[in-house]
């Protein structure tokens, strides 16, 4: 982009050309595997392709773009899936009867 300045002090006009900004794609684009994302970059990623695949649907975007997107936000939320803590059940066995023992023993002090 080329545009002209007119100096304040001499009054010549000189001829300045703007530099282009680089575009410096994140995540994703920028080629960051989903594996090697840390679970913020994980985050945003699910954040940007939900926000990707809303636009491309209320656009009225092709279907094919539309698929596109659904896997990006897909594979995403698969991978966090697959990052978070599997919640392991606990038995409560025994729960109960060490409750009881407890509070037997308390009521036995007070007497």
């Amino acid at each position: 982009m080329k545009f002209e300045v007119t100096c304040p002090h001499c009054g010549e006009v000189l001829e300045v050309e703007a530099p282009e900004k680089v575009k410096q794609p994140r995540g994703q684009l920028h080629g960051i595997a989903l594996e090697d994302m840390t679970d913020d970059q994980l985050k945003r990623e699910i954040i940007n392709a939900n926000s990707v695949l809303y636009k491309a649907k209320q656009r009225g975007a092709a279907e094919e773009i539309i698929a596109a997107n659904q896997a990006r936000v897909d594979a995403a939320k698969a991978e966090k899936a697959k990052r978070a803590p599997e919640v392991a059940k606990v038995e409560a066995s025994g729960v109960e009867d060490a409750l009881a023992a407890t509070v037997d023993e308390e009521i036995a002090e007070e007497i």
